[in-house]
């Protein structure tokens, strides 16, 4: 079967792990981790599943450095996925490829685990890594030195701990760095909004709530500054306007006049984020 084999073809390197996250009302979260989930009507295809509280039909996406994730309601038959999948073959092979081909033209090094230099595009930021081990240390600890260098000291054999160390000091010079920028944008073009929350998110670069709280996802420091801006005054203009509507792109416009072209671009932004923030 010609669908089957284009999908062996795209999707046999990519050795997803499966998450199946159950969203109950009224209790948290629960991940189950799965060692990997293959698809039966396709061999060599992996995706992850994530059952939603708020997902009213199943819908398939494809997730930069995690693959494709089928979202389902709850109750939803999981034996009724792989089918999902096979209908939808075409899409996905096409939606692996444009992923391909950004990865294609990726800095090698944005592909390590643990990084070497930590660069934000948004602010021209830059440091080295550096990696110090201490015995009896239980954790990782972050340190920003004067001469420009990120010291991980503490539990350094643990990659997790380091990952985990480096995002929450990631999370901190977003708060920084990132809120006076969305300030400034408001102050110049007269917008004004309640408060910030600044964290890490798996796919929205912000949002703006009915009550004038914009969310900004740390990884917008990674982002070329024209691309975060953009980001911002999106959200800046759903402080008017909660919605797309006709009026809101023409506020969007006065704003940023090239918000279309930035559109464009924020679809394949992810290229921009290393692994280790994602891993």
């Amino acid at each position: 079967m010609q669908k089957e084999v284009a999908l062996k073809r795209g999707f046999f390197v990519s050795g997803f792990v499966m998450h199946v996250e159950l969203h109950q009302q009224g209790m948290k979260s629960i991940t189950a981790k799965v060692s990997r989930h293959e698809s039966a009507a396709v061999p060599g295809l992996f995706y992850t599943v994530r059952v939603s509280s708020r997902a009213l039909h199943p819908r398939l996406k494809m997730v930069p450095h995690e693959g494709l994730v089928v979202v389902v309601p709850q109750r939803y038959d999981i034996r009724h996925v792989d089918t999902l999948v096979v209908r939808h073959c075409d899409w996905i092979g096409n939606a692996m490829a444009r992923i391909d081909s950004v990865h294609a033209s990726m800095d090698p090094s944005s592909s390590a685990l643990l990084p070497e230099t930590v660069a934000f595009q948004c602010t021209e930021d830059r440091w080295r890594v550096v990696y110090r081990k201490q015995e009896g240390a239980v954790r990782v600890k972050v340190v920003e030195s004067p001469d420009g260098e990120l010291v991980l000291r503490g539990r350094i054999e643990n990659a997790e701990l380091c990952r985990s160390a480096l995002r929450l000091w990631l999370n901190r010079r977003a708060g920084s760095d990132l809120v006076p920028l969305l300030q400034d944008l408001a102050v110049k073009h007269r917008f004004s909004f309640e408060k910030t929350a600044v964290r890490l998110q798996k796919s929205r670069w912000g949002s703006c709530t009915s009550r004038g709280t914009i969310s900004l996802n740390s990884k917008l420091l990674f982002l070329p500054r024209p691309l975060a801006e953009s980001v911002m005054l999106h959200e800046l203009c759903h402080t008017v306007h909660m919605n797309h509507s006709v009026a809101f792109k023409e506020l969007l416009t006065l704003s940023d006049p090239s918000w279309r072209e930035h559109d464009r671009e924020l679809k394949t932004a992810w290229k921009y984020v290393p692994r280790w923030v994602e891993a």
